[in-house]
């Protein structure tokens, strides 16, 4: 493409490529607002087959079925060349022949309403004559060039009114709405354009600036509300608060394995001084007895002595085991550590080619706002209302575009700080154990819309999502409240079905993952409420007629989403777009899972049918029994596993139930990690469906809810403090 020239008029700046500069040939017009001689679009459109991007700001076009031909002619640019030709003939001196007089002499102005050169001695003539009045405000002079007062607005006041399109000898009177704002005569409105929605040029230059005047206002409140600097600096403080953390824990560690080294020197010591002591008091014995009883000292003293090495080997190996142990457990941490380094740099690099992307995208919608604002505001200064007819259209299609551009959201940047190690695996001295308070410390009523509740999740800021039916069992409902009870967002979805029941778990600060019977997935933002889905079916061949979810985890370091459904061992996992991604496929002794959720790596199961709570692997595409949850002898024995949760310091908790009682009976009970060791016991509400964990301002606290209304708060106490 040829290079591009510039025409400067005081703050004004405009653009167009060379050829156009030299000859005086139509522009044509993109729809942002860049302009191309025909060789030039000819070139960029070369190869292409429907579609072309300005090489200026990557705006797509359509092209027109005639090709260049069909891209509308830039009247506004027109104009400039135009101009730039008559101001250079002017200034070089140039021999023409005058319109007036007929001589060919050095020309020194130039009368848009003759279309044609005057002579200097032609022009005073030209612009004082009372027969030419109408004249004088069309004529440029040379003088007027060379003070540099022509500004845009006084030039386009300079140009004529166009020529009829049909009868070129006459001018416009009118324009032809219908046959997009062609300049007609008054002969026309009796022939072609007869019947047809015609419009003084006045009255139709007053309503076009009026609407391009109401579009610039608005392109211009959406422009200032734009700002890629937040997300660059959100990137850049997530990535040192996650390093920093990395190194606070590493210094930990080390620490430990020290302190350990220490206290196997010291046990080493120990011995060594127990074992000269010992020898120097039976050698002062020996000394003192007789010959005779030699042999009996010699006895106690190997006696003693092995007694002494026995104990002393059994508590060394038991340090050095320890100390092994946790060289193992730093080696581990350091494999770890690398890793979440490298998925941290991994997400780092994709935010920042998301935002140079945004930036990107944000500098060429400011080169075309800057072209536009300065066209617009050029045409509206002038008085000239047919080249407002003519251009204002072309330009209000080119701000109707660039705000919906501008409307355009931020992609989503995955946050950093979801990318953590799980630090509980490592022996950083053990947690400090917490109890399950004997009363609730609040309880919310919800509003009896919202009456059925099927699950309740929590995000790390305080937020409290609920999901469930309303009262007329059709509509699945998620509502989010703060810990007040106070209702924040609501939405509910009319499906005209029976107990249509949903389930949902936190993915993200913002992002709730979301399954609703019998096969519906999705990603709910209790930012604005907006909901994408997808029905499982469509998307996964394998997925069984007559299969219905169960329950929904979610994996927030690998921002993976799973799903498990009745009777079928198979969990589901799809990323966080709703792509579906394998399936993990649960050991043989579970049927099916009533409850899931991800703790320290590990998939914690509750199977309702087989009464039994489980600890599995979730590497590959089998997971692998690592335990099973201590069960209690409870009032009757049918209590089964309905939802599970874990804390920050990876206790758990787990509802059990017995349907067969009336009333029904329930009990929420606290075990260590992996479920061996049963830890606090409460009794809770009979209709008690849901449990979950979730941060308040003064720490974790327990939230349960019942399917009728109710949800309770729950202290968790450390150990010492219960007594009190």
């Amino acid at each position: 493409m040829a290079t591009s020239s510039w025409w400067k008029d005081k703050d004004d700046k405009f653009c167009l490529c060379s050829i156009c500069l030299e000859q005086l040939k139509e522009p044509k017009l993109l729809l942002c607002l860049h302009r191309y001689c025909k060789d030039c679009l000819n070139s960029i459109i070369q190869g292409t087959n429907d579609v072309i991007k300005c090489p200026e700001c990557r705006q797509e076009t359509q092209i027109p079925t005639n090709g260049v031909d069909g891209f509308k002619t830039d009247f506004y640019s027109k104009n400039l060349v135009e101009y730039l030709q008559i101001q250079r003939s002017l200034k070089s001196d140039e021999v023409r022949e005058c319109c007036s007089c007929s001589r060919h002499l050095i020309v020194g102005a130039y009368c848009f309403k003759c279309n044609d050169f005057l002579c200097k001695d032609c022009l005073n003539f030209h612009v004082t004559k009372e027969t030419l009045k109408d004249h004088q405000k069309h004529t440029l002079s040379l003088e007027d060039i060379e003070a540099k007062n022509t500004t845009i607005e006084k030039l386009f006041s300079m140009l004529d009114a166009p020529r009829c399109h049909i009868h070129l000898e006459e001018r416009e009177k009118l324009y032809c709405e219908t046959c997009g704002n062609l300049p007609v005569c008054m002969a026309c409105m009796y022939g072609k354009h007869k019947g047809h929605t015609l419009y003084e040029v006045t009255a139709l230059a007053t309503l076009k600036r009026e609407e391009l005047t109401q579009k610039l206002k608005v392109l211009k409140e959406i422009n200032k509300d734009k700002n890629v600097k937040g997300p660059k600096q959100l990137v850049s403080i997530e990535r040192e608060k996650l390093i920093n953390m990395h190194h606070e824990r590493d210094k930990k560690i080390m620490k430990k394995i020290q302190d350990t080294e220490g206290r196997r020197q010291q046990v080493e010591q120990e011995k060594q001084n127990t074992e000269k002591k010992i020898f120097d008091s039976l050698q002062t014995e020996m000394e003192h007895e007789i010959q005779g009883v030699e042999k009996k000292y010699e006895d106690i003293f190997r006696v003693k002595k092995l007694e002494l090495n026995d104990a002393f080997r059994t508590r060394e190996s038991s340090v050095k085991k320890e100390l092994a142990e946790l060289q193992k457990q730093r080696e581990c941490f350091e494999r770890d550590r690398k890793e979440l380094l490298d998925s941290i740099e991994k997400q780092l690099n994709e935010n920042m080619k998301t935002i140079e992307m945004m930036s990107q995208h944000f500098d060429n919608i400011k080169k075309r706002f800057e072209a536009l604002n300065s066209m617009a505001s050029s045409i509206l200064a002038s008085d000239n209302d047919w080249l407002a007819v003519e251009c204002i259209p072309d330009v209000c299609t080119a701000a109707a575009n660039l705000m919906k551009d501008l409307k355009k959201g931020f992609p989503e940047l995955k946050t950093l700080t979801e990318l953590t190690v799980n630090y509980k695996q490592y022996s950083l001295g053990e947690p400090n154990v917490t109890k399950i308070s004997e009363i609730f410390d609040k309880k919310i009523t919800i509003n009896h819309v919202y009456q059925y509740v099927f699950s309740v999740t929590s995000s790390g800021d305080g937020n409290i999502v609920i999901s469930g039916i309303t009262s007329n069992r059709r509509a699945p409902f998620i509502i989010v409240i703060d810990t007040n009870g106070k209702i924040l967002k609501a939405k509910t979805e009319d499906t005209r079905k029976y107990r249509p029941a949903r389930y949902c778990k936190f993915l993200s600060q913002h992002k709730v993952a979301s399954v609703c019977q019998p096969n519906e997935i999705g990603l709910y933002d209790i930012r604005d409420c907006s909901y994408i889905k997808k029905n499982i079916s469509d998307v996964i061949n394998s997925w069984p007629i007559a299969q219905h979810i169960s329950c929904v985890a979610t994996a927030p370091v690998k921002n993976h989403i799973l799903v498990g459904g009745y009777s079928s061992r198979d969990v589901y996992v799809f990323d966080d777009e709703l792509n579906f991604l394998h399936i993990l496929t649960l050991p043989e002794m579970i049927k099916w899972p009533r409850d899931i959720t991800v703790s320290d790596g590990r998939l914690l199961v509750c199977d309702y049918e087989e009464e039994k709570c489980y600890v599995t692997t979730m590497d590959g595409l089998e997971s692998k029994l690592v335990g099973e949850f201590m069960k209690l002898n409870l009032e009757g024995n049918c209590f089964g596993p309905i939802s599970i949760c874990s804390d920050k310091n990876g206790f758990v908790y787990v509802l059990w139930k017995n349907y067969t009682q009336s009333p029904c009976q329930c009990y929420l009970i606290q075990y260590n990690h992996d479920g061996s060791q049963v830890l606090t016991t409460r009794k809770v509400e009979g209709d008690t469906c849901a449990a979950t964990v979730v941060e308040t301002s003064q720490g974790e606290k327990l939230l349960v809810a019942t399917y009728e209304q109710a949800v309770y708060l729950y202290d968790l106490m450390p150990e010492e403090d219960k007594s009190s």
